[in-house]
């Protein structure tokens, strides 16, 4: 069983692809965690994943709420061991980067819809 730790940070489009995704990994037998931010309706995805936790994952640029913010997932990634973290757009991608350092789990990071391309 693959153990798949989600992370995000904003909703919006970011919420309808999870919304797809998480479903069909949770029939293929995935073991999936969700760390979101406020901006998430959880109910809507207890059904499809084992565990969810809500943090303050709002975008930043004091470090000492980056430091912050790195240590809870870090504290989380200890916890459920995942084998692949799945960063899903830009802040939650930084976060989750930080928090895996020096562990053996995979990361994977979406920009999704890639808003620095709008011209």
């Amino acid at each position: 069983m693959i153990k798949l730790l989600h992370i995000a940070e904003c909703a919006g489009g970011v919420d309808r692809y999870l919304e797809m995704l998480l479903p069909r990994l949770e029939k293929n037998g995935f073991y999936q965690y969700f760390i979101c931010s406020y901006n998430y309706n959880v109910l809507k995805y207890s059904d499809f994943v084992n565990g969810i936790k809500q943090l303050d994952l709002k975008q930043t640029f004091s470090p000492f709420q980056i430091i912050k913010k790195v240590k809870a997932i870090r504290n989380i990634i200890k916890t459920i061991q995942p084998d692949i973290i799945y960063c899903h757009s830009s802040f939650a991608g930084g976060l989750g980067r930080l928090a895996a350092i020096g562990t053996k789990c995979k990361v994977v990071y979406n920009p999704h819809g890639w808003a620095f391309n709008i011209k």
